[in-house]
C-alpha cells in the first residue's frame, strides 16, 4: 500500500512503536525527537596554542572535506566581522570540549546547534531559550529569567537531513550565583503528520501529551534542553581600614586567587563608588609587588637591584595564594563623606589573550565614618610634646544633615585591657564644652581638649566616646574611638 510513498520506510521505523492490540483506544503517538541541541562554548584563544583559532574568517585550505553547498553564509554577521581582514581577538575564538569554570563580570558566548539526526526534513517552528538566575541570599541575588531575543521567520527554520542549525548566545554573568540555560523548541515534518493520519485510522490519537501537541491537524514535536552551571568569583578580597593621625587613610585589601589555574592581574584600582572616574592606585605597583612575591628568584638568578628584567611587570597569583596590597587616602573628602569603594581587578587566565574584569564593592570601614556628621582636627600640636606640659587639641564636627538637629556628647572612655595605648595614654585634664550642638544654624561645632603626658616617647589619645541625641529622639547613638591621634613627648630643652 505505501510502496510508492517517500515517507513509508520512515513510517515502517515510528510503526514499531505504535502498535495497539486495542482498536479504537485513546493512545498517545509515540514521536522521535529528531534535532539534537548542543551549547558549545566560544572562548577567546589561547596565545600556547600553535592552530590557528576558528573564527568566521577561517577556511583550513588542506580540508578537501569541506560541504562546499552549504557554507556559513551568516559567519561575517554572526561574528560581528565586518569584512574579512577586519579580524582581531574580540572576534577570533576557540573551541574545546570542556564546558570550563565561569567567573562573575564574564561574558558568556556560545554556539546553540540543533543537528538533524534524521533522514527526513524538519521544521523548527517555535524556538524560546531563556537564561535563569537562582537565588543566593548570601550574594544578594534574586532569583531572575531572562528571556533571549530569538527571531525566527514566519515560516520557521528548515533544516535538512543530517545538517544543523546554530544560533548565537551571548549573555554578561552579572550575579554569583546557579545558572541555567534553558532551550525549548518545537518542531514540525511532513514525516510527523504522516504517521498521525495513518494512526489515527486505527485508534484514537491524544491530542496533546509532555511530548508533543496536535495543532490544526499537525504534530509539533516538544525538545528541551537544559544547562546548569555555577558562576564564581576568580578572588577573594577583604579589606580593612586604617586611620593615621585622622589626615590619612589607609585601605589594606587582601587578594586570594580563588581558582585552581594560576590567574594575573594586569591592573588594579580603587575608585569611591560616588566618584567612579577617581582612580586610587595601590602604593607599590604590580612589577614591585611581582617583585616583593619572587625574592627567592630575585636572590636565584640577580647580582644587582638594578636589572630586575627576569620579573614580571605584572602580578601572577597562583591558586590560594594571596597579595597583600595597600592604598593611601590623602584627599579627606574622599574617605569623610564615601560610603562605599570599588576594587577593580583587571586579570588574566594562563596564556588568555583577551583581558577581564573582577569587581568588588565593600563599604567604608574607617572608625571614624558615620551617617551624622564628619570629625577633623583643627589644631593640635604639629611637633613633639613636651612631658609635664598641657597643649590643646581641637576636634571639628560637621553635620552631614543640616535638616535635622543633633546633640553630641564627648567623654574619656575608662582603660581596658585590649586598648591599643595600653598605659601610654594621654591624660585629658578638661573638655571645654562637652555638649555642642549641631544643626541648620550650627553645621560646625569643637570639642577643645586640655591634655598633657606623663610618659616619654610614643604616647596616644584615650578611648573617646561621642553620644549622639537626635531631637525628639531619647535614644542616643554612641560612637567610640580609641587611639585616634598619637605624640612623641620628649624632655624639656634646658
Amino acid at each position: 500500500m505505501y510502496q510508492n510513498n517517500p515517507y513509508a520506510n520512515t513510517y515502517n521505523q515510528y510503526n514499531q512503536y505504535n502498535q495497539n492490540p486495542y482498536p479504537q483506544s485513546v493512545q498517545e503517538l509515540k514521536v522521535m525527537k529528531d534535532i539534537e541541541i548542543k551549547f558549545i562554548r566560544l572562548l577567546p584563544p589561547l596565545l600556547n596554542q600553535n592552530n590557528l583559532p576558528l573564527s568566521g574568517v577561517y577556511n583550513d585550505i588542506d580540508n578537501i572535506e569541506e560541504d562546499q553547498e552549504n557554507p556559513l553564509q551568516n559567519k561575517f554577521s554572526n561574528f560581528e566581522i565586518l569584512s574579512a581582514s577586519n579580524m582581531g581577538i574580540d572576534n577570533l575564538f576557540s573551541i574545546t570540549p570542556s564546558f570550563g569554570r565561569v567567573f562573575v563580570n564574564e561574558t558568556l558566548e556560545g554556539l546553540i546547534t540543533f543537528t538533524n539526526v534524521s533522514e527526513h526534513e524538519v521544521y523548527i517552528k517555535d524556538l524560546e531559550i531563556t537564561l535563569k538566575i537562582d537565588e543566593k541570599p548570601e550574594t544578594k541575588t534574586k532569583e531572575q529569567k531572562i528571556l533571549l531575543d530569538i527571531k525566527l521567520p514566519p515560516e520557521g527554520v528548515l533544516i535538512h537531513k543530517k545538517m544543523v542549525y546554530s544560533v548565537k548566545y551571548i549573555s554578561k554573568l552579572d550575579y554569583v550565583s546557579k545558572y541555567t540555560i534553558e532551550i525549548n523548541l518545537r518542531a514540525r515534518s511532513s514525516v510527523y503528520d504522516y504517521q498521525y493520519n495513518l494512526n489515527r485510522q486505527r485508534y484514537i490519537i491524544k491530542e496533546s501529551s509532555k511530548d508533543y501537541c496536535i495543532v490544526n491537524g499537525s504534530v509539533e514535536v516538544f525538545n528541551t534542553k537544559k544547562l546548569t552551571f555555577d558562576v564564581n568569583y576568580p578572588f577573594r578580597v577583604t579589606e580593612k581600614f586604617h586611620n593615621y593621625q585622622m589626615n590619612t587613610c589607609y585601605i589594606e585589601t587582601k587578594i586570594i586567587n580563588n581558582t585552581i589555574y594560576p590567574l594575573t592581574i594586569t591592573d588594579l584600582y580603587i575608585s569611591p563608588k560616588s566618584k567612579p572616574d577617581t582612580q586610587l592606585k595601590s602604593i607599590d605597583d604590580l612589577h614591585q609587588l611581582s617583585k616583593n612575591q619572587n625574592q627567592n628568584l630575585i636572590q636565584k638568578y640577580q647580582t644587582s637591584d638594578e636589572n630586575d628584567s627576569i620579573i614580571s611587570k605584572f602580578l601572577t597569583l597562583q591558586s590560594e595564594e594571596e597579595a597583600n596590597i595597600l592604598f593611601k587616602i590623602d584627599n579627606p573628602a574622599l574617605y569623610y563623606n564615601e560610603d562605599k569603594y570599588v576594587l577593580f581587578i583587571k586579570w588574566l587566565n594562563l596564556f588568555d589573550a583577551k583581558e577581564k574584569q573582577h569587581i568588588y564593592e565593600f563599604n567604608n570601614g574607617l572608625n571614624t565614618f558615620n551617617n551624622y556628621y564628619k570629625i577633623t582636627v583643627a589644631e593640635k600640636p604639629e611637633k613633639n610634646i613636651v612631658i609635664n606640659q598641657n597643649f590643646k587639641i581641637t576636634l571639628k564636627l560637621d553635620s552631614k544633615n543640616l535638616k535635622k538637629k543633633y546633640f553630641v556628647s564627648l567623654s574619656q572612655e575608662a582603660l581596658r585591657d585590649n586598648d591599643k595605648t595600653y598605659d601610654r595614654e594621654i591624660e585629658i585634664i578638661d573638655i571645654i564644652e562637652k555638649k555642642i550642638e549641631l544643626s541648620q544654624k550650627n553645621p560646625s561645632n569643637n570639642f577643645i581638649l586640655i591634655c598633657k603626658s606623663d610618659f616619654l616617647g610614643n604616647v596616644y589619645l584615650p578611648r573617646l566616646k561621642f553620644l549622639l541625641f537626635e531631637e525628639n529622639n531619647n535614644a542616643p547613638n554612641g560612637h567610640v574611638y580609641d587611639a585616634l591621634l598619637c605624640f612623641n613627648c620628649v624632655e624639656k630643652e634646658e
